[in-house]
């Protein structure tokens, strides 16, 4: 029969497609409408460039009829839903706003396969990526986005984001189920905790959680795991702001811009490195304050404030530079007694 969206040619290009579906396609639509059908337990989109809402859904309707109807039963097209806009990444990794009916007016955020759905990451890498997809589709504004992502970066530096944001949690399979010299973070927080008490073995199944910390330049990655109740407890440990950035945060974020054009790791490099090396050393002034009690906090402030002095009237080592600009926490000065020199 006569097809009103394009004719037999049409209709042969939708049966083309579904042979293809091995396919790898690779784009970033935003102002293009995604069909997206279920045929036979294998899913097709379709992309309709300048289509609205309304006229994604009439075409969608009409594809799948006609396929249906060229097949024998019980052989069916299904027509499921539009995708306005969609980044469909690479084979089963796609993610966009998703239309299910023609009423529906506030579309659903709906992600597969990619970082914002999966467990093998920290809770911040899929936030910061949900987020960044949010602002491409409602705004179309990469400024906007590059403002975000340094924003979330310099929290990170700066030791200013929770670190629940920041817990790994992997699954520990047993002591037996791991290889002679196995490098897993489970496994090797396991054994840590087995030294000081033999009861205290995960479950096989259950999930250990750990960060990274930073360390020694050159030391396995392996020796830098440990449990989020450390990094609380000892105020000279700080999250591995660098290795989340660089090897955590970023990367999901390149494989969805690079698409456009878009290198994310220049949005880090551009941060100003002097005042994020100042807003660490703060942070670890202020973790080392929060260790002492009483008198000793007022001693502890008395002795900052003339070291800072002193290297800021006599140090010319470029590298001790910083101390001089080193803004002292805001409660170290909060205090009910003045000691004078």
């Amino acid at each position: 029969m006569p097809l009103p969206w394009g004719g037999q040619k049409r209709k042969k290009n939708v049966f083309f497609g579904l042979k293809a579906l091995g396919r790898k396609n690779t784009f970033v639509t935003i102002t293009c409408s995604l069909l997206y059908f279920i045929f036979n337990s294998l899913s097709m989109f379709v992309l309709l460039k300048g289509a609205t809402k309304e006229q994604s859904f009439k075409i969608g309707q009409e594809i799948a009829e006609a396929v249906t109807a060229t097949n024998p039963k019980p052989v069916k097209l299904k027509f499921e839903k539009v995708y306005l806009p969609c980044v469909l990444q690479t084979k089963k990794r796609y993610v966009g706003y998703m239309y299910e009916t023609l009423d529906q007016k506030d579309p659903v955020f709906d992600a597969k396969g990619i970082e914002t759905v999966r467990r093998d990451s920290c809770p911040a890498v899929s936030k910061i990526l949900e987020r960044s997809l949010k602002l491409l589709f409602e705004t179309r504004d990469i400024s906007l986005i590059k403002q975000y992502v340094q924003r979330q970066c310099l929290k990170l530096l700066e030791g200013k984001a929770s670190i629940q944001d920041f817990i790994f949690a992997k699954e520990y399979r047993g002591s037996a189920s791991y290889k002679p010299g196995a490098c897993v973070p489970a496994l090797e927080l396991t054994r840590k905790m087995l030294t000081h008490d033999r009861r205290s073995e995960p479950r096989v199944g259950e999930r250990v959680p750990y960060v990274i910390i930073y360390g020694t330049p050159g030391v396995p990655l392996i020796q830098l795991v440990r449990r989020p109740v450390e990094v609380m407890q000892d105020p000279t440990l700080r999250l591995n702001a660098t290795y989340y950035i660089t090897k955590q945060i970023l990367p999901p974020l390149a494989r969805i811009f690079s698409l456009i054009g878009i290198d994310v790791f220049n949005w880090y490099h551009e941060l100003p490195r002097v005042s994020l090396l100042n807003s660490i050393c703060a942070m670890t002034i202020e973790r080392i304050y929060l260790k002492f009690s009483g008198r000793l906090k007022f001693l502890f402030i008395y002795y900052v404030n003339k070291a800072n002095a002193l290297l800021s009237k006599t140090c010319k080592d470029a590298t001790l530079l910083w101390f001089r600009f080193l803004p002292i926490p805001s409660q170290l000065c909060q205090t009910d007694q003045i000691i004078e020199d």
